[in-house]
């Protein structure tokens, strides 16, 4: 007796267990590509009446609660009918669930109406509702857009004919859509049926063979979630407006991650639900232009960021009609697991001119075993660059301490307007303590896509403000770096840049830095890396020579200078031809050296207009200049640097 006792009350807990685990769902999970996955169900409710002959909206409510949809197609909707009391039965399960409710009227009923409705978290941005055809009584549809979708709910004739002459309107609506289209409802059809069988021609049934009627022992599958299989009218680049030349999205309208029915008898259905991916729409796949990084003779990276997960690759060539293909692959795989893209383009031909554009498709979702991709692949215009070349002619522009500040970015683009550059170097202070990704990304093109980013490298130097905020350290997944480190050395032409990061302007013990920091040992590696660099072949054999790095080795006026300590004495007499430093706010240009180094030293101005600088470094058949330009005449100098 004990033992069938114990027996019993295990097997009672272990089923309590099972239907916690299977109706307590999170809707708002994330696929494995980070996707955000929507949750939809459908429920023929009955008027809220139960198997057991009881209405009770409560309970329907609770029901809906516990599979957590996003959206719920409602079928069998009383409002204000006798045998209901008067209730708005929608707004009321809506006020319990704290959704919003949309209501459909099919026919007048019993002093009220009855028809079909909407359950969603989110509100919408449109209704419509239009008449179904349906002899044994009149159908309807009601249609709600989101910012993502459209939904749609209804609930067919039990005539054939009439559910078919649904269908064309419902096809209709669906093809007029922009975004994607769900529809969910009773469809008095059962898998095999004809109706069914023309159903699937353009829509992807997210639930498949659903039985969810009668509630006590299901034998039909009646009640569908379906996907249209296209949407919006996509015109191919360059073509004219003839239909001919439209192309409507393509591929897999929606990925179905989990479909249920869910065991309750509060109706004579069983609500069914599913967890479905839906696609991006191809115009809106790339979040940003793309931006050029990390320039040599022989090779560019295109780095770019996606509103999803992509499959993406850069076309290239010397022309647009001859193009090959780059990617990012890491040991023998494709990397396409986030929204950061960073394509290298290699073994091209140094002083020339390329052409390039940005393919992405959206990957649905990626598993062990399957891969789904969206619909249309995502082509961008034609984009060019030029390589460095072997004459050593170049133009560049520097930036610095523009601290996010717009209004002076845009004022000192004005004054270089009409200067020739190939490149773009963001001298530190830039992109200030960035607090997230997207504020990150924001800053980024805020600058690149200012200067031509997509056709002109960008770059970006660390300053100690950007090691500060919460995605400091983020910063190296969003920038090309030379060697992958915040130092470095390239060179461009014939002149070869030295490029150096001093960290942070206090001590690592500083309280604010919250013992987080050690940019004693980074300055420790530099130094290594200053010898080995002086040393080089490439510092050795270049025509010129500059030096630059945020916080100035020379000239910085800060209490605090450990890189001039550390570094000063194997720079100061290294042959530079010039030092660019920043940081200290005030522009400043030091002819015959200074803190006893032996070239000229330029340190650029604040953020403020009054303050702020841009310098123009040329190299011109063979003989390197700086121009300095700002709003301020004191601030404005030209200076020779010889071949």
């Amino acid at each position: 007796m004990k033992t069938t006792t114990l027996a019993l009350m295990r097997s009672t807990m272990l089923a309590l267990l099972a239907t916690i685990l299977s109706t307590t769902i999170v809707s708002k999970a994330q696929t494995p590509t980070g996707k955000s996955r929507l949750r939809v169900a459908s429920y023929n409710i009955q008027h809220g009446m139960g198997m057991d002959g009881r209405l009770d909206y409560l309970r329907t409510a609770r029901v809906l609660e516990k599979i957590n949809a996003d959206v719920v197609a409602v079928q069998e909707v009383d409002s204000m009918t006798r045998r209901t009391g008067h209730t708005y039965a929608l707004g009321k399960i809506a006020d319990a669930m704290r959704y919003y409710a949309s209501y459909a009227a099919a026919i007048d009923f019993d002093g009220g109406r009855y028809g079909i409705g909407i359950l969603s978290r989110q509100r919408p941005l449109r209704i419509e509702r239009r008449a179904l055809p349906g002899r044994e009584e009149a159908r309807a549809i009601i249609v709600a857009e989101f910012k993502d979708y459209v939904f749609a709910a209804t609930h067919l004739s039990l005539t054939e004919e009439d559910r078919m002459a649904s269908l064309a309107i419902i096809t209709e609506i669906a093809r007029a859509s922009r975004k994607p289209f769900i529809i969910a409802g009773d469809m008095n059809a059962e898998p095999g049926s004809t109706f069914i069988g023309e159903l699937e021609k353009d829509f992807h049934i997210c639930s498949k063979n659903a039985k969810s009627w009668p509630a006590d022992k299901p034998q039909a599958c009646l009640d569908y979630i379906a996907a249209y299989k296209s949407y919006g009218d996509v015109k191919r680049p360059g073509a004219d407006d003839e239909w001919a030349n439209y192309r409507p999205y393509v591929g897999e309208p929606a990925v179905t991650l989990n479909a249920q029915v869910v065991n309750t008898q509060a109706s004579d259905h069983r609500p069914i639900y599913a967890d479905i991916v839906l696609p991006t729409p191809t115009a809106q796949l790339l979040t940003t232009q793309p931006y050029l990084q990390l320039a040599t003779k022989t090779s560019m990276n295109v780095m770019f960021q996606t509103n999803c997960v992509g499959h993406c690759w850069i076309e290239y060539g010397t022309d647009t009609l001859n193009t090959r293909r780059a990617r990012a692959l890491m040991d023998g795989q494709e990397v396409c697991y986030d929204i950061e893209n960073n394509i290298k383009l290699d073994h091209l031909q140094p002083g020339t001119r390329y052409y390039y554009r940005v393919c992405v498709q959206e990957i649905l979702h990626k598993s062990a075993y399957a891969n789904h991709f969206g619909g249309d692949t995502l082509r961008t215009r034609f984009y060019s660059f030029r390589t460095p070349g072997d004459d050593g002619d170049f133009g560049c522009l520097v930036f610095n301490d523009l601290h996010d500040q717009s209004k002076t970015f845009g004022r000192l683009r004005e004054l270089v307007k009409d200067e020739d550059y190939d490149f773009v170097i963001f001298n530190g202070d830039c992109l200030p303590e960035p607090r997230n990704r997207d504020h990150a990304i924001g800053m980024i093109h805020r600058l690149a896509d200012a200067v031509g980013g997509a056709e002109k490298p960008v770059i970006f130097l660390r300053g100690n403000h950007e090691i500060r905020n919460f995605y400091s350290a983020g910063m190296h997944s969003l920038i090309g770096y030379y060697g992958n480190k915040t130092y470095a050395a390239f060179t461009w032409g014939k002149t070869r840049f030295v490029m150096l990061d001093p960290g942070e302007d206090k001590p690592d013990s500083t309280p604010v830095y919250g013992g987080l920091n050690d940019f004693t040992q980074l300055r420790m590696d530099q130094t290594e890396f200053i010898k080995h660099e002086l040393k080089s072949k490439e510092f050795k054999q270049a025509r010129h020579r500059v030096l630059i790095s945020h916080i100035p080795i020379f000239g910085n006026t800060d209490k605090y200078r450990p890189c001039t300590e550390m570094w000063g004495g194997m720079l100061a007499k290294a042959p530079f031809d010039l030092g660019i430093g920043a940081h200290t706010h005030t522009a400043r240009l030091h002819r015959q050296g200074v803190d006893g180094c032996g070239f000229p030293v330029y340190i650029g101005g604040g953020y403020k207009m009054d303050s702020a600088t841009v310098a123009v470094l040329t190299c011109r058949e063979g003989r390197l200049s700086l121009k300095v330009l700002a709003d301020n005449d004191d601030n404005q100098w030209t200076l020779d640097l010889g071949r």
